[in-house]
């Protein structure tokens, strides 16, 4: 099974891109259109829109809607105690319940203005560690460097959180992936050449790129099976690299295939691969004996088979 990215739309037509603005608008009987509402509705990206006509209140005007109401952004005033400054980073914290605040996890909740602080402290990790915070644990510094195999875990964390292929503006907006879209954007040369590169790697059966390695090759062993003294010779290694673990999911539709809940629609659903045949009774690590389970489901179908053995 061969992945494929979705459609790229960069060949898609001016006049295409605001007739589905003004699709949307008739649907939701608006005279205009937030770039969230045409998301929820619209074919195409509302970011790549607002780049093809420069803004998008552009877009809207194009489309003879109501143009969008300027957003005010937040102005955060100057502290000058450094105490009452950790103070109030240490109170959003407390309120996300988390050991750490991200930057722009503190710029929606927080009341100061930080930039001064994080230069006398170097950076947003140091000003946490001031602050008696942990520090994020996807940040370690402006020099970071990631490695191919960190970038497409990450890119197959959210897909798998998401159910779909993820979007430019999710990974710009933060909340989602653990670094900003300019990680993967500088690392590969843009975002879609990110997306293109971790594609390529699902679909590559090459295990020479040690950049790129999720799991050291194993030595295939024989398996005896105590319960019934029989010596099992297996032609595959039991543990499901990333990419075997994205393919099945992708063919499974991310989804759990006994109850079909999705970390799409539930966040709390955690996925897994399981054997259909169980691996200890003979059963191989190829696709065909491979399925998308919740951990719920996955733990039931354990307590099943122990019960039958």
């Amino acid at each position: 099974m061969e992945f494929v990215l979705n459609e790229y739309h960069r060949n898609t037509s001016d006049e295409e891109l605001i007739a589905d603005v003004k699709r949307v608008a008739g649907l939701l009987q608006q005279e205009s259109l937030t770039q969230k509402e045409y998301k929820q509705h619209g074919a195409y990206n509302p970011a790549t829109i607002a780049r093809r006509f420069g803004t998008w209140n552009d877009a809207l005007k194009k489309a003879g809607l109501v143009l969008e109401r300027v957003k005010l952004y937040k102005q955060h005033k100057y502290c000058e105690s450094d105490e009452a400054f950790f103070e109030d980073i240490r109170r959003v914290a407390q309120q996300l319940g988390k050991s750490f605040v991200s930057r722009n996890e503190y710029e929606e909740y927080g009341i100061y203005a930080s930039g001064i602080r994080q230069k006398k402290y170097k950076g947003w990790n140091g000003l946490l560690k001031a602050a008696g915070l942990e520090p994020t644990p996807f940040r370690t510094g402006p020099n970071r460097k990631y490695t191919n195999k960190e970038i497409f875990e990450e890119i197959e964390r959210v897909w798998i959180l998401l159910g779909r292929q993820p979007k430019y503006i999710e990974a710009r907006n933060g909340g989602l992936f653990r670094f900003s879209e300019t990680v993967l954007c500088n690392h590969f040369g843009s975002w879609r050449k990110a997306l293109e590169a971790f594609v390529a790697y699902i679909n590559s059966d090459d295990d020479n790129d040690k950049d790129s390695q999720t799991e050291p090759t194993e030595t295939i062993e024989p398996l005896t099976n105590n319960a019934e003294g029989i010596t099992i010779r297996h032609k595959t290694n039991r543990n499901i690299d990333l990419r075997m673990r994205f393919r099945v999911m992708a063919r499974d539709h991310f989804k759990c295939c006994k109850c079909g809940k999705s970390p799409a629609t539930d966040p709390t659903v955690i996925l897994h691969i399981d054997h259909i045949y169980p691996w200890a009774k003979g059963g191989e690590t190829v696709m065909e004996n491979l399925q998308t389970l919740c951990s719920e489901c996955n733990l039931g179908k354990s307590d099943l088979l122990i019960d039958n053995e």
